[in-house]
């Protein structure tokens, strides 16, 4: 059995790294991401004003973790693929070592993703194949990258899936000779089952993930917390014979159903591996959105997904239990516990999520394509957007309100008191920090930041620094909802 930890916090060397502002030729931004060891921040290249996002490491953050970010670097560094976040560059100085990559200006793919609702099949159906692509390719090398989930999957500014973070990467298979994989490593509703147990195959594991991922594209939800006889929805899988017909898996039919189940045999001797994934009937199916393996139009995919997020439905109210539980890693010196050593993804953890539920939309005024056209700078018609235009990247999990800052602030407390959301106030600064746990008890953490806006009117935007982004887009809902139906509501709007 696996116990809990608490949440990890960043160590204070990683919060004075934080504050530097020039690294070499790259000038440093915004903070993208925090992770126990690390931060990751948006840099730019002085001469070329190339982006990148920089994931900052200081060196006495753990014993043996140069050792492990070393490994990262020279994998990372051998693979180049176009659905595989482009490794730029490393620096070592004597407090830190930094590792730039390919910044993905689009954010995460799951931000585009409805809790409980997922995509469009074809929309998923364009990911799968970007994703197996990646995946296809990092096997052919050899490499198992052992924790494929939400905030490792991103998307660049033309909407292309980009798979990040090889912190827990390994090889598996060298000079045609493959080798059992022993350290449990994943992020608890991603991992195959055999990864609680003592040895597994690095390409068999990869492709459970990937199923997953596809699940959660269709359906909007992770199908189990982890797998294994302690979670009721993994029981009741086995239960069936790996052909369940309750509820949502009754929602999955035809070709795509045949092939998750396959994905998702528990028996990883029986699963699918590639060469099944690339004969699969589905897989083959004609996808209009793409040609070779690349999205034809950029805005007509944007716009998709934004007309996806535009038809959202109903969220559940409760998001999170009262406290942290674990942090979603497995750590095999620790009889299965949740790794805390997570250093930060290589690649941001984007905060695009967008307030969209149409339970919402009769109380407070929504229109998205106008929105994404305001936000976009200086398009002037629809048609000659861009992706990140018409989906914008800006950190949209946000409201406005013409309400005092201390009254927002003591509202959204007790908001997230109501919704067993784990807070601290920082009163002074007009914030707060969320640590909590999401539904399926992996960590969310980020905060909630009020600012001025205009004369009269106050910006609270929903900044997250770790976890599911549908997670955390169902937490904003949740809250979203609570604040307007309190007894002493706030003035709450989605658009200025």
């Amino acid at each position: 059995m696996y116990k809990h930890l608490s949440a990890p916090t960043l160590p204070e060397a990683s919060q004075t790294v934080a504050r530097a502002e020039q690294i070499g030729d790259y000038e440093l931004g915004d903070t993208l991401g925090v992770g126990a060891y690390a931060v990751v921040r948006l840099a730019t290249h002085r001469k070329t004003a190339v982006k990148a996002a920089v994931k900052i490491i200081p060196k006495d953050s753990e014993t043996g973790l140069a050792k492990s970010i070393q490994k990262e670097l020279t994998i990372h560094r051998g693979l180049q693929h176009r659905n595989i976040s482009k490794f730029l560059e490393s620096k070592e100085e004597p407090e830190c070592i930094y590792i730039f990559v390919e910044y993905a200006a689009a954010g995460e793919l799951f931000d585009k993703i409805e809790p409980d609702r997922g995509i469009q099949e074809d929309l998923a159906h364009l990911y799968f194949l970007q994703l197996i692509s990646g995946v296809r390719y990092m096997h052919s090398r050899g490499i198992s990258h052992r924790d494929l989930k939400p905030e490792n999957i991103l998307l660049d500014s033309s909407g292309t899936l980009k798979i990040s973070d090889f912190g827990l990467a390994t090889v598996f298979r060298h000079g045609g000779r493959s080798r059992p994989l022993e350290t449990p490593c994943g992020s608890a509703p991603y991992v195959a089952p055999e990864v609680l147990e003592e040895e597994y195959s690095g390409d068999a594991v990869d492709i459970w993930s990937c199923g997953i991922i596809l699940y959660v594209m269709m359906i909007g939800n992770t199908p189990w917390e982890l797998p294994s006889a302690d979670s009721d929805e993994f029981r009741l899988y086995q239960e069936s014979r790996e052909n369940p017909k309750h509820e949502p898996w009754n929602r999955l039919q035809g070709p795509v159903r045949k092939l998750l189940l396959g994905m998702l045999r528990i028996n990883p001797t029986k699963r699918y591996s590639i060469k099944h994934i690339l004969k699969d009937e589905w897989y083959n199916r004609p996808n209009a959105l793409l040609t070779d393996g690349l999205v034809n139009d950029p805005v007509q995919l944007a716009s998709l997904l934004m007309e996806n997020v535009n038809d959202a439905s109903n969220c559940s109210p409760v998001v999170a239990y009262s406290q942290p539980l674990n942090t979603g890693r497995f750590l095999q010196s620790q009889s299965m516990a949740f790794d805390v050593r997570n250093y930060a993804s290589s690649q941001p953890a984007r905060n695009n999520e967008r307030a969209s539920d149409s339970s919402l939309g009769a109380r407070i005024a929504i229109s998205w394509q106008d929105e994404a056209l305001e936000l976009s700078q200086p398009a002037t018609q629809f048609t000659e957007a861009t992706f990140l235009e018409v989906f914008s990247s800006e950190r949209l999990t946000r409201f406005f309100s013409e309400s005092d800052p201390d009254f927002i602030i003591d509202s959204l407390a007790d908001a997230m008191v109501s919704n067993l959301v784990a807070h601290t106030v920082h009163a002074n600064l007009q914030k707060i920090a969320i640590s909590t746990t999401d539904q399926r008890r992996c960590f969310l953490t980020g905060e909630v930041k009020v600012v001025p806006y205009g004369t009269d009117s106050q910006l609270v935007m929903f900044v997250k620094s770790r976890g599911d982004p549908l997670e955390w887009k169902r937490m904003f809902k949740a809250l979203v909802s609570t604040l307007l139906d309190a007894e002493n509501p706030i003035h709450l709007q989605m658009n200025p």
